[in-house]
């Protein structure tokens, strides 16, 4: 719902349309995000967009707020606990109880959470934002017990900070979410909690289903994956912001960069031996991961670990097999697997497999053109590593045996947060890698880089994310010193993204995440580091 209108200084946003009753949960001024608490500074002609939560801003927010009602209702039932989330399987929230040793979380207790959400919902207490001087803020923390933030904001370099209160009779909750939040507890009655032991998942409305929550998958594998890295990481005190801080002003970048190379190396060590004993001889690996995820410096970190092995892969570019542009329909979908020349594919594999030669295919991105190129052909102990969005849909692979390919999905996955209760957004960061990779091989700004974005994702979510499932293995990409190696790249090229933008509200969350990882030098990671692919400095020739 859009309204264009003039309008008087001091016009409550909120005041010109029932949101609640309309779904709507934030708003856009002048095409900038605002919540419906937002107050028009002067007079003037204004176009105020109003968003429910088919829009993936509004559902951000709704997110935000649902984190808040969690750790309020927590709260309320036992001051001494609190909650910790982290990004999770199914599109959901995972939320540990912290607060008490050995303290064991139940399906009473997470029923009983949900019915002290509702009661705070059916409340309709206003959530009031401040902004407070920061020490102000740093003493309120500190009588709050609120060491996380307090750790956190000293890294700030504003002299002032945001706070969020709401008032529950005698009960006053302070906290901040580092986001817009909606403006009382009453939009929150839209969620959906779950015993997932050693916790619960917070489910909530996401804007690519329209609005609505999600049936809930249990994808065990990729659960087996980001409890490793939430273990790893809380192990190694590298699972907060102030931590990562912390361990590079005691121990140095040095050691951090060698600590997470040291255990990205012994993952792909396991991945090596997995194939290799894998029971039947592995003719195909299949590569896959939605964007920035590091697959092709990946596939080549891959192929040399193979190598170490006895093994000989050959590296087959899915993306030389696109059809040629003019022969596109008009208006394909380029991301759909349609653009795929799947015949010509899966004769080329087959046909290798087979001890056959074969002429390679290449692709040119700049003229839309391909071409015939060099001739190779295969040994039996040489395994054709393919890379790209649709490696491990079946459609492109159906003429190979299930038992000759090994499906592995890659990602970064971390379980990192700026306090207890905000986590970093997996999408986030993959954002700030190809912000840092866009302007370094394309001449991309950020602007730009961001515009793409919903495009991007919208690709990921219809050919990437329904054939994740396919995967023999998933991989976290994720490297804990990345976001300090990326901070100095990135800041500056957010920076040039003004109000007036429309993508100013995503810069702005972007350096609301970076701004408070302390830099480190480039030159000490390793060139062969899949963190090269974003930076620059790769000795893979064909990382971007």
């Amino acid at each position: 719902m859009i309204i264009k209108d003039y309008f008087p200084k001091g016009t409550k946003v909120s005041s010109l349309v029932d949101a609640r009753k309309s779904g709507f949960v934030c708003c856009k001024v002048d095409g900038h995000l605002q919540d419906l608490n937002y107050v028009l500074p002067r007079d003037g002609e204004r176009e105020i967009e109003f968003l429910d939560l088919s829009n993936s801003d509004a559902s951000r927010i709704y997110e935000s707020s649902l984190r808040m009602l969690v750790a309020m209702a927590i709260k309320k039932i036992d001051s001494r606990l609190d909650v910790r989330f982290f990004y999770n399987i199914s599109r959901s929230i995972f939320c540990r109880i912290i607060g008490k040793r050995n303290f064991r979380v139940t399906s009473r207790l997470v029923g009983k959470i949900s019915e002290k959400m509702r009661e705070l919902v059916q409340e309709d207490l206003p959530i009031v934002r401040k902004c407070l001087d920061k020490e102000e803020a740093l003493g309120i923390y500190r009588q709050e017990g609120l060491h996380d933030k307090l750790d956190v904001l000293r890294y700030r370099s504003e002299n002032f900070a945001h706070l969020y209160e709401v008032q529950s009779g005698d009960f006053l909750y302070r906290d901040y979410l580092y986001s817009p939040l909606v403006p009382s507890t009453g939009y929150l009655d839209r969620f959906a909690l779950r015993f997932y032991e050693p916790g619960f998942m917070l489910q909530f409305p996401r804007a690519e289903c329209h609005g609505e929550i999600p049936p809930f998958s249990d994808e065990l594998k990729f659960a087996t994956t980001l409890a490793g890295s939430s273990q790893w990481a809380e192990m190694n005190g590298v699972d907060t912001v102030s931590n990562i801080n912390r361990f590079i002003k005691k121990h140095g970048a040095l050691s951090l960069i060698n600590v997470a190379e040291s255990r990205f190396s012994g993952m792909l060590t396991d991945l090596g031996r997995a194939i290799e004993n894998n029971g039947h001889p592995v003719r195909l690996i299949c590569i896959a991961g939605p964007s920035s995820s590091g697959k092709t410096s990946f596939a080549n970190k891959l192929a040399f670990e193979l190598m170490s092995l006895g093994l000989r892969p050959i590296r087959i570019s899915i993306d030389d097999f696109y059809i040629p542009r003019d022969k596109l329909p008009e208006g394909a979908d380029l991301e759909s697997i349609e653009t795929i020349d799947i015949p010509l594919f899966s004769s080329v594999i087959n046909n290798l497999i087979e001890g056959e030669k074969v002429k390679l295919p290449t692709y040119s991105f700049k003229d839309g053109m391909r071409k015939i190129g060099k001739e190779i052909a295969i040994l039996p102990n040489m395994p054709i590593i393919i890379e790209g969005i649709h490696a491990l849909n079946d459609r492109l692979t159906s003429s190979i045996p299930e038992h000759q390919k090994y499906k592995i999905y890659i990602a970064p996955q971390p379980q990192v947060n700026i306090d207890n209760h905000t986590p970093i957004s997996m999408t986030d960061l993959r954002l700030i890698r190809r912000i840092s990779r866009d302007a370094r091989t394309r001449g991309s700004d950020a602007k730009e880089t961001i515009s793409m974005w919903p495009n991007v994702r919208r690709g990921e979510f219809n050919y990437i994310y329904p054939t994740e499932e396919n995967a023999d293995f998933v991989f976290d990409t994720f490297l804990p010193y990345e976001t300090s190696a990326m901070r100095n790249i990135v800041l500056p090229l957010l920076d040039k993204i003004t109000p007036e933008d429309k993508e100013y509200s995503t810069a702005k969350r972007l350096k609301s995440i970076v701004k408070y990882f302390l830099p480190i030098p480039l030159d000490d990671i390793p060139c062969n580091s899949l963190i090269r692919e974003f930076i620059g400095g790769s000795s893979f020739k064909d990382a971007r």
